[in-house]
Formats: structure tokens, C-alpha cells, sequence
């Protein structure tokens, strides 16, 4: 594997895109029937992403399959497999009983059991081939989330860690603390308090922040598709009657405005809108209905409706006012946008702080978006979460991008130069009757199609990195990897065999051919095809096309590629794909070819297409 040196450095990272206007116009097409055979050329200018790519990775039991420590075979299988995909980022996640028994009150490590020697040789493996790795603790047991003691037996570990030449890059807390599951019962406030004490033990400690740095909330983020990526806005309160609400803007001489509402109806009518010169006397302003556009809800339960309202040409006015009728449906402003002929004010609703308070009324509650307040929290030197698709409970596969796009832009304001990682990613999985998850999925020849798809929106959003949903498995029932573990035949795919399974082969090529460092690119796309380019650290160029209809696709694209020679790797559900003896994808042609004047690319119905200069 290559050397990642280049990443102790943890460069300063450009503000993201500000994506708004592309968020409204990519969700309303989501219920758009797929076309076929629709040309696209990118046009360079403008298509480069604002990323510091790190790349992409996955999330990997540091448990050997077969006993208490790795054997050699074991070992090298892995070690193996992953050498090949080159990851750009690995999170490696801790048991408590691995290192420490005890209570509040007190307790012992032990540094030296098999579970804990397995996670420390996984992660010294990734970092003496200086690859960055995301850790934590899954769980805290019977230790309290806010204690200072809880924050100390981390800082413990991560400085033995260090000591043993496993640091890991980024040091993310306590797993999930958002979700309310088991003893787990959070509020923002306490991981407020659990990291305030995590930067004081890690002081005290000596840790090496320039080494690990304390990263997350590692909050679960699928929900934020409910509100279409939006991390800050405001909700009016529901009742029948008497809960009239309004937030007022000031700014003189306002001539056009845009507004971004959410509610759950299609057929809403509870928003209307004022003027005034005086803040005093208001008049009804006539404004179009926008058109509704339903939005991606958790699990896809439907519900949520995206309204964007605009209004231009308005005279004598200073004050605007937005007023929601008393409803017991939600209604929540995402954001406002209004200016005059040489003023513009852009309030993105984290807080009520550019509203007018005295004209303001009813009782309006912030979304508390853990995502974005540790993000403005200054508590954090990388922000990291956890993002699942929910294609397999129906939503159309194009709604990731805008999404993430529009939490990008709004992360990369709040905490400028600071990583955004996704901790964990991948399709957000089907369940049994009895609530528990059903990862069959990861063994069918569709899932290489929609991890290839989510991988390239999530880099075209402007991610830094992404680690997958996993490497091979943790307990027997959560077979989410790209292999398994167990018994079962080596050379048949099945929930406990050792073979590949056929997303190894997409998310293993653009782990390997998007490599750290990439200047990543997001080209016009036909409907239902998803397309990304990438100039290479080496100068060199990938392009990655997933094909998600069922007919073949033409994208014409222009980037500054002088003449290349690309190699071909091709993956169509219900085809075998082109292995070497390893199982690792074979090129299947090669092509060269001069992008700067626009080349014409064709990808096949239901196929993932890789062209790369690398070997």
C-alpha cells in the first residue's frame, strides 16, 4: 500500500458548495421516469467539487473470524483483500471489556488481552501504511456518558495506542449518541458535557492531538433527508387553533425574497406573507404557490413536502413577515433569502438571531441538528456521521447528492478547514417482523450497482471521505461485508463464506482508483445515470459511471485530460464480472482518448463503468 503521509498534515479544507438552488431542482426530478439514451456534456468550468478528499473505506471488525487472536491465514487473507483496495479511511470501533472493567467509582485495564492485542495490531497495520483511522468505543456499559471518569478511561486508551504506534487519525467518542437505544437516553447537552471532559483528559493525559484529533458527534444522519439535507431551520407550533405564528426580517427598501418551507401535506395553504414600511401596519403579499416536492422521510415514510416561495418586484417595503396559520400539521422554515438592489440577507435559520424578536411570535423550536451544532461547537477537529441510504425501503437512489449537498455547504460554514467524514455509510437495511436487520442484501448483484451509485454521490456532495458498511462482519446475524466469516463453502457467496461478494467489486475499485489526494469532479448526468470524475495526485484521471436504468447511456464529457490511455473495468448485474485469480476485477479493454474537446462515453443498462490510468 501507498503512503499517506500527506494526511498528518490535515490540510486546510475549502468551503463547500452552496447547493440550494441544486438540492430543489435534483429532488423535484426524483419522480421523474428514467430516460434513456439522453446525452450530457460537462462542461470543466465549474464542475470541480470542493473537497479535500481523503477517499473512500470501510468500517471493519478488528476481531480475527476464527479464535481469540489472528491467525496467519486469516491475517493475510486480510491483508490481502485490503491491500488491494487501498482505502483512503478505516474506522476501527472498541468494546469496553476489550481494555477495562469497572464503574464510575473505578476500575483496571488490561492491555494485554487477545481482544484488546487484535484491535491495537489492526489499527498499527493501517497506520504504518498511513492510512487515517476513525475509533471509538460501540458502547460505555455500566460507566455514565457525562462522568469524568468515562472520559478518562478513553483518553487512556487512545494515549496507550499511541505509545504502541496505533494512533488512530480521529477519536470520535461514544458511537451514535443521538439514538436513543438500550441505556442510551442522550441529549445534546451531555455530549456537550462528555466532550468538554474528553479535551480535559486527553490534556491531562498528554495525548497527541496533532496525532489523533477528537472528531464526530458519530451522530446516525439518514433522518436529515426528511427536511432535504437542511441541518438548521425553524418549526412553528401544531395546534387547532390559536397558535398563529410569524417571523419577521428587516431590511429596507426589500424588493424580492425566497423562502424555503417544509410541511407534511402536499395541499398546504397555512403560509402566507406581509409587508410593512413601518413594522406596524402590514398588507397581504400575493405570492405564487410553488409547487410541492416530496421529500425522502425516514425509512421513506413519506410525509414531508419541500415549498419554495418566491416573490419579486415588491415596493415600499422594510419588513417582511412569513405567518403560518394555526395548523396541526408541522411547518418549519428552512431558510429565507431577501434583498434589495444592493443588500442581500441570507438566514439559514440555525437560530432566530437575524429575525426581528419583538415582532416575532409564537413559540418556534430550532431542529437541534447534533450534526451541525458540534460542528459551530469548536469542540471538534473533524466532523464525522454516520449516512445510510434508504433505496431499499423505496426512495428513488438520486436523492442522496442534494441531500448530503445541501448538509455539506452548511457543515463547511459552520466549521471551515475541518474534515467532513462519514463514519459509516451504505444502504440502510431492510428489517424481519421481529425488528431485527436483514442483510441479505449484501449478497445479491444489485448491491454492487447501488454502493457505486451512493459512493459517487457522497464524493460529488463534497465529502472527504466515506467508509462503508463493512468489511466482512461482526456478529453472526450482521453479515453487512464485502466477505464473510465463517465455515461455509470459500468458493459459493453466502452469509458465512469467505468468498467476495459482488460489491467488493465496485466499492473495491473506487477505493483503490479514487485515492487520497484526488481533485474530484461532478459532471452533468443523464436521469438515472450518476457520473464522477477525478484528476489523480500521480496527474493522471478516473471516471466512474453507474448506469441505475434499463437502457444503455451516452455521457459526454470534457475535462482537461490531454491525451490518456484508461483502463476498463465493467460490472453488469446478472454478469460475472472480469476477476484475476485473487477475485480482484480484471480490466476488460483499455481506451485512449483526448477529454479536453469532449469524449463520448457509453455505459450499459444496469452496469457500473471504471476507466482509470492507474494500474
Amino acid at each position: 500500500m501507498r503512503s499517506r503521509s500527506l494526511l498528518r498534515s490535515r490540510p486546510v479544507l475549502p468551503v463547500g458548495r452552496a447547493l440550494c438552488a441544486v438540492l430543489l431542482s435534483t429532488v423535484a426530478a426524483l419522480g421523474t421516469g428514467l430516460a434513456a439514451s439522453v446525452p450530457s456534456t460537462a462542461a470543466t468550468a465549474g464542475d470541480v467539487v470542493s473537497s479535500h478528499w481523503i477517499g473512500l473505506g470501510y468500517n471493519q471488525n478488528p476481531q480475527p473470524p476464527d479464535g481469540t487472536t489472528w491467525n496467519t491465514a486469516d491475517w493475510n487473507l486480510m491483508v490481502s483483500r485490503t491491500d488491494y483496495m487501498k482505502p483512503g479511511l478505516v474506522r476501527v470501533m472498541f468494546n469496553l471489556p476489550w481494555f477495562w472493567s469497572g464503574t464510575d467509582a473505578g476500575g483496571s485495564y488490561d492491555f494485554t488481552s487477545d481482544a484488546y492485542l487484535s484491535a491495537e495490531k489492526v489499527i498499527k497495520h493501517y497506520a504504518d501504511e498511513g492510512v487515517p483511522v476513525v475509533s471509538g468505543l460501540f458502547g460505555i456499559d455500566d460507566l455514565t456518558y457525562t462522568a469524568a471518569n468515562t472520559a478518562t478511561v478513553q483518553a487512556t486508551l487512545v494515549k496507550h495506542l499511541q505509545a504502541d504506534g496505533a494512533a488512530p487519525s480521529y477519536w470520535v467518542g461514544v458511537n451514535e449518541p443521538n439514538v436513543a437505544t438500550g441505556p442510551k437516553s442522550y441529549s445534546y447537552a451531555d455530549w456537550v458535557t462528555a466532550t468538554t471532559n474528553l479535551t480535559s483528559a486527553f490534556a491531562t493525559a498528554r495525548v497527541d492531538t496533532g496525532r489523533t484529533v477528537i472528531s464526530g458527534a458519530d451522530t446516525a444522519e439518514a433522518g436529515i433527508s426528511s427536511y432535504g439535507g437542511d441541518l438548521g431551520h425553524q418549526t412553528a407550533p401544531g395546534c387547532s387553533s390559536g397558535c398563529d405564528s410569524g417571523l419577521v426580517w428587516k431590511l429596507a427598501a426589500l424588493n424580492t425574497f425566497t423562502a424555503q418551507i417544509y410541511a407534511d401535506s402536499a395541499t398546504d395553504s397555512a403560509v402566507t406573507f406581509q409587508t410593512s414600511s413601518d413594522g406596524t401596519t402590514w398588507k397581504k403579499l400575493a405570492v405564487t404557490p410553488p409547487t410541492p416536492v416530496a421529500l425522502v422521510t425516514g425509512k421513506n415514510g413519506g410525509g414531508m413536502w419541500s415549498y419554495a416561495y418566491t416573490a419579486s418586484g415588491i415596493t415600499g417595503a422594510k419588513y417582511l413577515r412569513l405567518s403560518v396559520a394555526s395548523s396541526t400539521l408541522e411547518h418549519t422554515v428552512g431558510s429565507m433569502h431577501l434583498a434589495n438592489s444592493g443588500t442581500s440577507v441570507d438566514d439559514s435559520l440555525d437560530d432566530l438571531t437575524q429575525t426581528q424578536t419583538a415582532l416575532d411570535t409564537g413559540t418556534w423550536s430550532g431542529n437541534g441538528s447534533w450534526w451541525l451544532r458540534s460542528a459551530q461547537s469548536g469542540l471538534l477537529g473533524a466532523g464525522e456521521a454516520h449516512f445510510y441510504s434508504q433505496e431499499l425501503y423505496g426512495a428513488a437512489p438520486e436523492y442522496v447528492e442534494p441531500v448530503l449537498s445541501q448538509a455539506v455547504s452548511q457543515l463547511r460554514a459552520a466549521a471551515p478547514g475541518r474534515p467532513v467524514l462519514l463514519g459509516e455509510t451504505g444502504m440502510k437495511a431492510a428489517q424481519y417482523s421481529d425488528g431485527s436487520k436483514d442483510y441479505r442484501f449484501a449478497l445479491d448483484t444489485t448491491q454492487p450497482l447501488g454502493m457505486a451509485d451512493l459512493a459517487v454521490q457522497e464524493a460529488r456532495s463534497g465529502v472527504d471521505g466515506a467508509a462503508a458498511w463493512c468489511l466482512d462482519g461482526y456478529a453472526s446475524t450482521t453479515f453487512c461485508g464485502m466477505w464473510g466469516r465463517g465455515t461455509d463453502d470459500p468458493g459459493t457467496v453466502s452469509a458465512h463464506s469467505t468468498a467476495l461478494r459482488p460489491w467488493f467489486y465496485t466499492w473495491s475499485l473506487l477505493t483503490r482508483y479514487l485515492p487520497t489526494g484526488s481533485t474530484i469532479h461532478a459532471p452533468a448526468e443523464p436521469t438515472g445515470v450518476r457520473v464522477l470524475a477525478a484528476q489523480l495526485p500521480s496527474g493522471g484521471w478516473t471516471f466512474a459511471l453507474v448506469n441505475r436504468t434499463s437502457a444503455a447511456q451516452t455521457v459526454t464529457l470534457s475535462e482537461p485530460t490531454g491525451s490518456i490511455t484508461l483502463n476498463k473495468y465493467l460490472y453488469k448485474d446478472g454478469s460475472t464480472p472480469s476477476t484475476d485469480a485473487n477475485g480482484f476485477p480484471a480490466k476488460v479493454g483499455a481506451l485512449t482518448a483526448n477529454f479536453a474537446g469532449g469524449h463520448a462515453l457509453t455505459v450499459g443498462a444496469d452496469s457500473v463503468l471504471v476507466f482509470t490510468t492507474e494500474s
